[in-house]
């Protein structure tokens, strides 16, 4: 509002914008338009890192203490050993393995192969034979298993421990006493006439039959009534042959406890103890029986030398 010079109220005036003079270039101003607001990316502010206070000072509203990391636990011994166990191998390592790995196989395949040959070779009745002893060879093995088996079960009971020891040391005894010819025995066997040819036969001759027949499993043996042991011997004496200091004189009976299968094919072998009797010239033949006696005993002398190791 203004006032005029007579002091009266007036109307206001209109603004007028100042007319350039004539010959006055117009200034122009410019002309301001209302700014328009521009829309600007809100701007999250992140709240700055403060440190972590001490439980004693006041925290903030809402927000919780922030809580330390437990500490790791200690690999455990089970897992140190896995740790320690993990293949680490190089490379190189794992080649080399594997080149002996391939080595073993090529050999298992050429064993199997040497033994495939071998028995290929064999006849018809050589191989039955060989089966035939294995055979009865396991059998034997499956038997003495078994009675381990009763003798171990029978000490392991308390009421029959006093009693099974008695019976295991008389049978001991027993054994003991066949194999030293100190007691007669009887069993399956065999029967075998040896008599000279044109000309006596040698000592060595009966000799080899004896270590043959121990070879080929016999337990109880003797010949002419004579039990033959450990320290049998054969001596050729004017014509005649010494056993055991005891002349014995042609024909020659024996008489043997074993297996007579085995027995008899064991004598019987190209170039054994019998064939070359007969290639002497003697007469040599084997008799397969169920059951033989040998009665013939020996009372072994007390040893000059060795003694007793105490356990040892």
């Amino acid at each position: 509002m203004s006032k005029d010079k007579n002091g009266a109220g007036a109307k206001p005036d209109k603004t007028e914008p100042n007319k350039p003079d004539a010959g006055q270039v117009p200034r122009v101003e410019p002309v301001e338009t209302p700014e328009t607001e521009q829309a600007e990316p809100e701007q999250v502010e992140s709240a700055p890192a403060e440190p972590a206070q001490r439980d004693d000072d006041a925290t903030v509203a809402g927000a919780e203490p922030a809580e330390a990391p437990a500490p790791a636990e200690p690999a455990s011994g089970w897992k140190r050993v896995g740790q320690l166990l993990r293949p680490r191998g190089t490379r190189s390592e794992l080649l080399t393995g594997l080149l002996c790995l391939a080595l073993g196989f090529a050999l298992a395949v050429q064993v199997g192969q040497s033994t495939g040959d071998q028995l290929s070779s064999l006849r018809q009745d050589e191989l039955v034979r060989l089966l035939d002893e294995v055979t009865q060879r396991a059998d034997q093995l499956d038997a003495e298993v078994s009675d381990l088996e009763a003798i171990r079960d029978d000490l392991q009971s308390e009421d029959g421990r006093d009693q099974a020891a008695r019976d295991l040391a008389q049978q001991r005894a027993e054994q003991e006493g066949i194999l030293s010819g100190r007691l007669p025995a009887r069993g399956p066997g065999v029967e075998i006439h040896v008599a000279d040819g044109d000309k006596p036969l040698e000592a060595q001759s009966l000799f080899n039959l004896l270590e043959e027949l121990r070879n080929a499993g016999a337990e109880a043996i003797q010949v002419n009534g004579v039990r033959l042991v450990t320290t049998s011997y054969f001596v050729d004496s004017g014509g005649g042959v010494v056993l055991d200091g005891a002349a014995i004189s042609s024909p020659y009976e024996w008489t043997a406890i074993g297996d007579p299968d085995t027995i008899d094919r064991a004598l019987e072998i190209p170039g054994g103890a019998l064939p070359r009797i007969r290639e002497e010239g003697g007469d040599a033949t084997t008799t397969v029986e169920d059951e033989v006696l040998v009665d013939a005993v020996r009372i072994p002398g007390e040893p000059e030398h060795a003694e007793p190791a105490d356990g040892k």
